[in-house]
């Protein structure tokens, strides 16, 4: 209705590449993190956890790198990185599911960490909120350790029910599938499929769901079952 009304195909779009800018001018601290990090692939992994977590809203301005560095040091609520780990070295290929603009770039040098040739990186069909497109995805140059592919839905997260045929195809066919942010888990948990979810749990009903609590940062590994 908002796209209709204003006749903006992407309402967001100045938003989403001030944010996408501004984490690009911060990647050489990140990367630097993780090459000075006693575990680097922990410490890529925690830096994507911690930009779920970022708040782009205009009532609150955050120190972003204060914000990564407190996030990188907490807890885990639910800690099922180990199996992940395992799980990454051994896969063929991996799916991973991005969520919004800003964080991609975390999720970008995840990815450049995790150093594997067959990486698929999913992002929404058409915009949505400040969902990441293929658009945003090229601005930050995800093509460059990934390959880009689309849900083929504007729903804001990966929703099973509408998602595309090739999009549910390749998730089944992985054997890895990653996804980040409450969205794609809200989209995803029942998926009879084993999926990781990182994320920043945001609501009691999900934190429930999951075994948490709001505000609980969770690398959960949902099985097959």
């Amino acid at each position: 209705m908002i796209r209709e009304v204003l006749k903006n195909p992407d309402p967001y779009k100045a938003i989403k590449e001030k944010f996408n800018t501004m984490m690009l001018g911060l990647y050489d601290d990140f990367q630097k993190m993780v090459r000075h990090a006693d575990d680097p692939f922990d410490m890529a992994m925690r830096l994507a956890i911690a930009g779920n977590v970022i708040d782009f809203g205009p009532q609150r301005q955050l120190d972003v790198m204060d914000t990564m560095q407190r996030v990188v040091h907490a807890d885990l609520a639910i800690d099922d990185s180990s199996q992940l780990r395992r799980d990454v070295q051994s896969a063929s290929t991996i799916l991973y599911v991005g969520d919004n603009c800003g964080e991609i770039v975390t999720d970008k040098l995840f990815i450049e960490m995790m150093n594997h040739p067959h990486i698929y990186f999913a992002v929404r069909g058409s915009p949505v909120i400040n969902d990441v497109t293929v658009e945003d995805a090229q601005i930050v140059g995800m093509s460059q350790v990934a390959q880009i592919v689309t849900t083929g839905d504007d729903a804001p997260g990966a929703v099973w029910e509408t998602a595309s045929d090739d999009f549910k195809k390749l998730l089944l066919t992985a054997d890895v599938v990653i996804a980040k942010g409450q969205g794609n888990l809200e989209g995803l948990i029942d998926v009879k499929h084993t999926i990781y979810f990182l994320l920043v749990t945001k609501c009691d009903l999900i934190a429930n769901r999951v075994g948490a609590k709001t505000g609980d940062f969770i690398v959960k590994k949902k099985d097959s079952g």
